[in-house]
């Protein structure tokens, strides 16, 4: 593992990160990848998946598998380019859209109770975003990005 710099950030589809009050992985351009490391003594197997079901989106898999629920942090880069985005856990609405142009046909993700008005993304264009998150073995953690 290494410290974190943006040196760093920039070298293969993800990077480990450690410091005094966190430590977990930096993905900037996702690939089909499977990682191994080692978080607090804990193995971890980390397979991401990238899918594009559509021409005007893609989807960025995130598949946890570790000895015992362990906390650490995933920070995505979110594309520049993409006209919005929304991220699940487990199939359920973890940060919503960003903007109020959504797909009509958005990807399948089961929402929260409270109504739109009420959610607020932290979601930004061209910005890692940061998850902080005690994840179990079969956690499921996708990004969508839709474009145009």
């Amino acid at each position: 593992m290494t410290d974190i710099s943006p040196e760093s950030m920039n070298r293969g589809p993800a990077n480990l990160i450690t410091g005094d009050r966190f430590s977990g992985i930096v993905i900037a351009d996702p690939v089909d990848t499977e990682m191994r490391f080692d978080i607090d003594g804990v193995d971890v197997l980390l397979t991401v998946r990238v899918t594009s079901p559509r021409a005007d989106r893609r989807i960025v898999g995130l598949l946890f598998q570790v000895a015992r629920p362990v906390r650490f942090r995933v920070d995505m880069l979110i594309p520049a380019d993409c006209s919005n985005a929304t991220v699940s856990l487990n199939d359920k609405e973890l940060l919503p859209y960003f903007s109020n142009d959504v797909p009509a046909d958005p990807e399948y993700v089961i929402t929260t109770p409270c109504s739109g008005e009420n959610k607020y993304s932290t979601l930004r264009p061209g910005e890692y975003q940061s998850i902080n998150f005690k994840w179990e073995s079969g956690d499921i953690l996708k990004y969508f990005f839709y474009y145009g």
